[in-house]
């Protein structure tokens, strides 16, 4: 190895030993580099200087529930995909999932104009919150509600303390990835009554302990949405015996495991949805090769970094006719009793001698199924 090559293994440890001892360093730094930029650029100044304003002059609103009003800002994919149920569009279905747990008449759901700039978005949500008395606000702070590159939403949540009492509950599906979990950590730090919402792992790993928040949790599927799939897959029966579901390219880690699985005489069929007919709503198509899977496949690794989440796989698995099988039970046991309602394996010939056991005995099979669906479906 050459000088300048040592230089460069020299850094990179020291880099490690640092972050090992400080793990939240480089969370901090990129921060502090944030706030001076957007002090330059004139926005968190004001946010500064009317701090003791803010909480003096902003009345406090009461919280209970029977006042609550939300009002959910959907992601931008709601311009691509229908605002109807059962097309797998997300958005559509949290708001629909509030909606039958608060009432219609108490959530409300603002799309925002995509050809907007972040100050047009900024101010429309905190004029509607501020006028229409809400008193909890989702956003997914993932990506911009407008659909544009540059992420804002600390400074949104900035200028709405300014002239907002309620409560803003940022939702994030992948924190895994460390530049979301710095974006949820930068916004609870400005926001000390925001309460976090992470759909794939505990709240932990992701900010400082003992803060209000919910999570790990499944995306959301609404009443409407799972009546009309299952009325559209009644007619489809189990025919494939173990199936994997979702993207393998680009994926290392998932193709990897299907290869140690084929090494030990185990078959998976992947993707069979994909020689249906594309006409067919694709969350549908989804949901009738579940059916057709006796035992579906569920990865519990986010690709690209080494941690475990919850995945929704395992709750859509369970509600359309399939038996589960984790690479890691964590997580899925909060919600499903591992061995009854999913299968957990240690290792692909760990798999392989369960399957063997379960397909000798349809019945159990079968109870194994109708027990996981009773729990999805609860």
């Amino acid at each position: 190895m050459n000088a300048l090559g040592l230089v460069d293994s020299a850094h990179a440890e020291a880099s490690r030993l640092v972050n090992r001892q400080f793990p939240r360093l480089s969370w901090n730094i990129w921060s502090a580099r944030r706030t001076l930029g957007q002090i330059r650029m004139g926005e968190a100044v004001p946010a500064l200087r009317n701090r003791w304003e803010r909480h003096a002059g902003v009345p406090r609103r009461n919280s209970s529930s029977d006042s609550s009003l939300l009002l959910i800002v959907p992601m931008a994919d709601h311009v691509e995909i229908p605002w109807v149920p059962a097309v797998g569009n997300y958005s559509f279905e949290l708001v629909e999932t509030a909606r039958q747990s608060l009432g219609v008449d108490r959530v409300h759901s603002l799309r925002v104009d995509p050809t907007s700039t972040a100050d047009d978005w900024h101010a429309q949500v905190v004029d509607f919150v501020v006028s229409h008395k809400i008193t909890h606000l989702i956003g997914r702070i993932d990506i911009e509600p407008n659909g544009a590159s540059d992420w804002s939403w600390d400074v949104f949540v900035r200028r709405l303390r300014k002239a907002w009492p309620g409560v803003f509950m940022p939702l994030t599906y992948d924190s895994a990835y460390p530049y979301l979990s710095m974006h949820l950590d930068r916004i609870t730090r400005l926001d000390s009554r925001a309460m976090p919402i992470v759909l794939d792992r505990p709240i932990t790993p992701v900010i400082r302990p003992h803060r209000p928040s919910a999570g790990p949790l499944f995306l959301p599927l609404s009443d409407s949405s799972t009546a009309l799939i299952q009325q559209a897959i009644a007619d489809t029966t189990p025919d494939l015996d173990l199936t994997f579901i979702g993207n393998v390219d680009g994926y290392p880690y998932r193709s990897a495991l299907l290869e140690d699985l084929a090494r030990v005489g185990l078959s998976v069929d992947v993707n069979p949805q994909k020689v249906e007919d594309d006409a067919i709503p694709g969350f549908t198509v989804y949901a009738r090769a579940l059916r057709r899977s006796r035992v579906t496949l569920n990865f519990t690794r986010c690709n690209g970094v080494p941690v475990t989440q919850l995945k929704t796989r395992v709750l859509e698995g369970a509600l359309f006719g399939s038996v589960v099988a984790c690479d890691s039970p964590l997580y899925a046991r909060d919600y499903f009793v591992e061995g009854e309602e999913f299968i957990s394996y240690s290792s692909p010939r760990d798999l392989r001698s369960q399957l063997e056991e379960l397909f000798a005995n349809p019945t159990r099979l079968e109870q194994r199924r109708a027990l996981a669906f009773a729990k999805a479906d609860a």
